[in-house]
């Protein structure tokens, strides 16, 4: 039998399956004498473990297939039998009173999974298992992280079908695009339970290092009910490791060594940590440094990325204390640091040399050094959680979590600048982002009559301040620039508020799982006033207004899965949410000598309709007995209302027929559009056996504005944010004779030729970029050999044929040259 079919049939066991009860007598289960398991039945496996160890299970066998229990033949104590039968079920046993119970394992990564569920056998990019809730998210696993060696989160993602990395190779350059969507508010990430996000002009918006990295999970589309007001891409939710994670069989205590380098830019990665567990296991730590020391990033045609150097520390220290069977507290703190002279724009790409002038005034260091800022950046990640599940009371499962997040950036330019630098945050500069999140969910599971139902409610509380302040040399003397020292108009500091709540209803029937999901936000928003007199007038009529202003409204969603056979399912979900303006759309401002001087107070919210279709295959002994063949097919399209844009060209309908100098003022920096939609088709394919695996996706996607970004009256025009047809593909072969698995992986990205500029000339501004398609190739190597428990040795190789290429989403920033990268790293 094969392993999903096993697993398929425990989760019916206890799930308001066959299994009705199972007793376990602790003494039963304790006796030291072992018993012969022999390969057979899942009901006659259960039975015949009852009768040797005394077990009372009470099930109706006629409800039970003919399912053979793999790898259960020879000796086991009773205990140890009953836990590898239940080993990769979903279901555990646990200690209760002086017996045992079998109970699912507490689900951790979304709000529901029902019963109905598609066992994909082989660990991969989908998971081992696709249910109602989790049918559009891709996984990247501990071994995708350890295979990529990635510089940052960026890079890992960059491989998945729908999701790709723009900006920059450098330091800290990196923003996230999902769907064709790829501004901060909508594409959420989230850590440990935290928010995070940065938007700071010409930056990255994530900094989250690698190493510290469990797994990724990717949830495209607007369709989650636990996260509202934006994400209309998807949700992105990282979690950092776990002292199991890392644990040896058998042992409660060791350590961890690793050392890394990366050809292309000389980098040397430093990573170690201790970690251990009590004997009962109630309690465990782990404490985890790692480090990054490396040169300029390295282009394709040998030239260097100037002033690209990869700095940083970080430590990830995680605890989880269980007192009992049915409560778990988890403590986590992360901080990563660094400081680098750096160009202001992390996301360009080269700079202009100093001249011989300026070498001959300030020296060559000197020289180089006016043109850049010495940055020195903090980001912080703090969360509590506390999960109560008892063992005897389906209706309750409680999670309270609250997590704290902060990024910091300090910038500031050597004494010997230039002064005028106000477009770009002045000679020095301060950004915080600060995010809080506390949350209360619970998930119930019960049957009315013929239909079981997996129900999730709760309530969030998400307090995001963003504070900015600068210090702008050549305004020293002017009061209406408060002497120099004053908010960018273009980054004003507030803060959001949002209280949410939602409620979910995983509803099955036999095979089919039907989700209504409905959730509440309300978002109250405040603006700090300005400083700088110049762009805090107490004048209407120039409209700098901060006061507070308040946005809330539902979002209804309704998902459909199911699974038709054992080896094929189906799924729809549709969705209808929006998101509050940002901070900074709210109340950017102008001074009163600009033609667009006022906050945009009066902004409707940014609305979206979603609508996702698809399939999963799933298919075993294809080949041979031992594969296994998925393939999911994802089609999307999500229609965008009233989104929010920088008044820019054709300032009002006036402006058509009369120019600009027609309209009413005041005039707010932003405004909305008509709308947009997006649509595309991903297929992904993955197969494992014994010797061979591989994986295939292919994703298309196509985005177009109801009108052109400067002119909400004019033509139709193309997205620019779109990225280009992708092919993602990889081929590997394990070797277990020698202890390896090896590969090849082919990126295949095909140009990208669609601008806004096709349909309006003028909408130059707002275009990227035209980029030509590139292949490229790597290979990948792990050997895992069984004499040296513990060690582990891995060799990746990027741009294997140093492949010159421009990211259509780079904006004109070249790709990285040839990268070999290898590990080491010892278990102890």
């Amino acid at each position: 039998m094969n392993t999903r079919s096993t697993r398929f049939a425990l989760r019916r066991l206890v799930a308001g399956g066959a299994l009705a009860t199972l007793l376990l007598s602790g003494s039963a289960l304790a006796q030291d004498h072992d018993f012969n398991l022999p390969a057979q039945s899942m009901a006659s496996a259960l039975t015949a473990l009852a009768q040797q160890s005394q077990l009372q299970i009470l099930f109706d066998e006629s409800q039970l297939r003919d399912l053979r229990a793999p790898a259960l033949a020879g000796r086991y104590s009773a205990r140890t039998a009953l836990e590898r039968l239940l080993a990769g079920s979903g279901l555990e046993l646990v200690e209760a009173g002086d017996g045992f119970v079998i109970r699912r394992v507490a689900s951790a990564g979304h709000a529901a999974a029902d019963d109905n569920v598609l066992e994909l056998g082989s660990t991969n990019i989908m998971g081992s298992a696709i249910d109602s809730s989790s049918v559009g998210r891709s996984v990247l696993t501990q071994e995708d992280i350890n295979r990529k060696q990635a510089d940052n989160i960026a890079e890992l993602l960059d491989t998945l079908p729908g999701v790709s990395s723009s900006g920059s190779p450098r330091p800290g350059g990196q923003t996230l695009n999902i769907w064709g969507m790829g501004d901060v508010e909508d594409v959420k990430v989230i850590l440990d339970g935290a928010p995070k996000g940065f938007e700071k002009y010409r930056q990255g918006s994530v900094f989250i290092e690698p190493e510290l990295i469990k797994n990724v999970e990717v949830d495209k589309g607007p369709h989650s009910t636990l996260y509202g007001n934006g994400g209309f891409g998807g949700v992105i939710k990282v979690d950092t490791k776990d002292p199991a994670d890392l644990l040896q069989d058998g042992e409660n205590v060791g350590a961890f060594l690793k050392y890394g380098y990366h050809t292309n830019d000389r980098q040397e990665i430093y990573s170690g940590a201790v970690y251990g567990q009590t004997t009962d296991k109630m309690l465990d730590g782990l404490l985890f440094l790692t480090g990054r020391d490396g040169d300029n990033i390295k282009r394709p045609d040998g030239t260097r990325f100037v002033y690209s150097e990869n700095s940083l520390d970080a430590f990830l220290f995680k605890s989880n204390f269980r007192p009992n069977d049915e409560h778990v507290f988890t403590l986590s703190a992360m901080q990563s640091g660094s400081e680098a002279w750096e160009p202001f724009a992390a996301k360009r790409d080269e700079m202009a040399a100093p001249t011989a002038v300026e070498i001959a005034r300030y020296g060559l260091d000197g020289a180089w050094k006016r043109k850049l800022v010495n940055r020195d950046q903090d980001d912080e990640n703090y969360s509590l959680k506390w999960n109560y599940t008892p063992l005897d009371n389906p209706l309750v499962n409680v999670t309270a979590s609250y997590a704290y997040s902060k990024t910091d950036q300090h910038d500031k330019r050597p004494a010997n600048a230039s002064a005028g630098f106000a477009s770009s945050l002045g000679n020095e500069s301060w950004v915080n982002y600060t995010d809080r999140l506390a949350e209360l969910k619970n998930e119930s599971r019960f049957d009315t009559g013929l239909l079981s139902h997996v129900a999730t409610v709760g309530v969030q509380w998400h307090g995001h301040d963003r504070d900015t302040l600068m210090k702008d040399l050549s305004k020293l003397t002017d009061r209406t620039y408060n002497y120099g020292l004053y908010q960018p108009y273009y980054m004003p500091s507030g803060e959001q508020e949002t209280r949410s709540g939602y409620l979910q209803d995983a509803i099955t029937i036999g095979s089919v799982t039907i989700t209504p999901a409905l959730r509440y936000d309300h978002v109250y928003s405040r603006g700090e006033p300005s400083l700088a007199p110049r762009y805090n007038s107490p004048d209407p009529a120039v409209g700098h207004d901060y006061s507070s202003v308040t946005y809330s409204g539902w979002s209804p969603r309704l998902g459909l899965f199911w699974t038709a056979t054992d080896n094929l399912a189906f799924f729809a979900d549709y969705s209808k949410t929006w998101r509050a303006p940002l901070i900074d759309e709210l109340y950017e401002v102008q001074s009163a000598a600009s033609s667009v001087p006022a906050t945009s107070r009066n902004l409707d919210p940014e609305r979206i309709t979603g609508v996702r279709l698809g399939s999963i295959f799933n298919f075993d002994k294809l080949l041979v007995d031992s594969d296994n063949l998925q393939i999911r097919t994802t089609l999307f399209r999500n229609r965008g209302k009233d989104e929010i844009f920088k008044r820019t060209g054709v300032y009002c309908l006036a402006s058509v027929t009369g120019g600009n100098s027609a309209c009413p003022g005041p005039l707010a920096n932003n405004r909305n559009l008509p709308g947009y939609t997006i649509e595309g088709v991903e297929v992904e394919s993955f197969y494992d056996s014994s010797r061979i695996f591989g994986s295939l996706s292919v994703s298309y996607i196509r985005g177009k504005r109801d009108a052109s970004p400067r002119n909400p009256w004019g033509p139709e025009t193309w997205l620019s944010d779109i990225p280009p047809r992708k092919a993602v593909a990889t081929l590997g072969v394990k070797v277990p004779e020698i202890d390896m698995a090896m590969g090849w992986t082919g990126n295949f990205v095909r140009k990208q030729d669609r601008s806004p500029t096709d349909d309006d000339p003028l909408a130059s501004g707002w275009s990227l970029p035209e980029t030509q398609g590139y292949a490229l190739h790597g290979l990948f190597a792990t050997w895992q050999p069984k004499y040296i428990k513990g060690f582990e040795a891995r060799l990746a190789v990027d741009n294997l044929f140093n492949r010159e290429y421009y990211p259509y989403l780079g904006e004109s920033v070249s790709g990285v040259g040839r990268n070999i990268k290898f590990s080491v790293s010892q278990f102890f």
